[in-house]
């Protein structure tokens, strides 16, 4: 098990990584991989790289568009998407640890912003639990996407006065 897990934002020597970054059937019906999230790249969104000690273990993005309005109501809220943890560092740990280390990374690198969400696939039931074991909160919300039935999923930030 990777004891040290580190969020940094993505930076371009870390491509080739993700070239050749597999996921299974079953991830790719819930999320894109990293090389299609960057083609999608844009002004609002943020690419996060996920190390586990000094390999690249995952990916995500976190996006500032009204896109995060479908999850909640919130303007200080940035949206987490496209979740993954690469198949050689899964089932150590990995996604807990990336996922309770976004608080302080959000307060690093988005300060105005108090709370992160995302749409899980109701389906999605192994994300689902990952997501709750690392603090995020169901509060009810839905949205239907094209892939079905998201659950919208909150993880709030505490201040830096907190």
């Amino acid at each position: 098990m990777q004891d040290k897990v580190t969020l940094l934002p993505y930076e371009p020597d870390h491509q080739q990584a993700f070239k050749f970054y597999p996921l299974s059937p079953e991830q790719l019906e819930f999320t894109d991989p990293p090389m299609e999230l960057l083609k999608n790249d844009g002004l609002s969104r943020t690419p996060v790289t996920i190390l586990a000690g000094n390999h690249i273990a995952g990916f995500f993005v976190l996006d500032v568009s009204n896109d995060r309005y479908w999850y909640t109501d919130n303007p200080k809220s940035v949206l987490l998407r496209g979740y993954s943890i690469h198949p050689d560092y899964q089932g150590q740990g990995i996604a807990v640890k990336s996922l309770q280390a976004l608080p302080a990374f959000i307060l690093q690198e988005f300060p105005h912003f108090d709370e992160v969400v995302l749409g899980v696939n109701e389906r999605n039931e192994a994300a689902r639990y990952v997501y709750s074991k690392a603090g995020f909160v169901d509060e009810g919300r839905r949205y239907m996407g094209s892939k079905g039935q998201q659950y919208a999923l909150h993880l709030h930030v505490p201040s830096h006065s907190n």
